[in-house]
């Protein structure tokens, strides 16, 4: 099983464990470090999506995190995130 980098898309080698137990990929072009699956809901790659469509929906900042299992935190800096890279499309 070949490991593409979330940031480059080149190939990436084995490069320890997490403390979590789970093993760790180095990136052989960015020397970035990622692993194969992530455990947390932040990491997981259609969020920003489901957060826009939420948020179209009228749920609340607290109802948002809720459901799509993720700190108010986290939410909040994701929101502002994509306020600001819109901001320089208008």
């Amino acid at each position: 099983m070949e490991i593409k980098c979330n940031f480059c898309n080149s190939k990436c080698i084995k490069n320890g464990f997490q403390n979590n137990g789970k093993q760790r990929y180095k990136c052989c072009i960015c020397q970035k470090r990622q692993q194969s699956c992530y455990g947390y809901n932040a990491y997981k790659s259609d969020l920003n999506q489901n957060i826009i469509q939420l948020t179209k929906e009228g749920l609340g900042i607290r109802s948002t995190a809720r459901v799509l299992k993720i700190s108010t935190t986290t939410l909040l800096k994701r929101i502002n995130c994509q306020e600001n890279s819109t901001a320089h499309y208008q």
